[in-house]
């Protein structure tokens, strides 16, 4: 069985102060009904300080869903060990990094891995703080659009 493994941006992110919320999403190919959102979400909002908050088994496309862009195809066993890699990456709690810069660091780990393709966390970077049609538009043919 194969999943694909995308990032999923939430909110438009037009505005620098309110970036769009990114996640990865793991599901099978062609199912956008439900899939794995592997995320962090702020626990304090004064510290700016992220948990990890992953929602298995959940809608792919919500209210606040703009698209995702895929960036790996997975086996069974290539699914566990990215899930692991990402769940043992640690939450920003330095009032500095947010959701975009952890999806950074775990793409890391990821490539490093050899579970995405290299130069993904390079590509992913560039994307940091972009609002979702720039990062849209720089998928290309790998975005979904919601």
């Amino acid at each position: 069985m194969n999943y694909d493994l995308s990032i999923e941006v939430f909110g438009p992110g037009t505005n620098p102060n309110f970036r769009s919320h990114w996640g990865f999403m793991i599901n099978k190919p062609g199912n956008l009904a439900f899939g794995d959102l592997l995320q962090v979400e702020v626990i304090d909002a004064n510290k700016l300080w992220y948990g990890f908050a992953p929602r298995y088994a959940t809608k792919i496309i919500d209210k606040a869903a703009v698209g995702m862009c895929k960036i790996a195809s997975l086996t069974s066993e290539q699914r566990r060990e990215a899930i692991t890699i990402i769940e043992k990456e640690p939450a920003p709690r330095n009032a500095i990094g947010r959701c975009q810069d952890w999806i950074f660091d775990a793409l890391i780990s990821l490539e490093i891995e050899e579970l995405v393709p290299p130069g993904t966390s390079e590509f992913w970077k560039g994307m940091i703080g972009r609002p979702a049609c720039e990062v849209a538009e720089a998928c290309g043919p790998d975005w979904v659009a919601f």
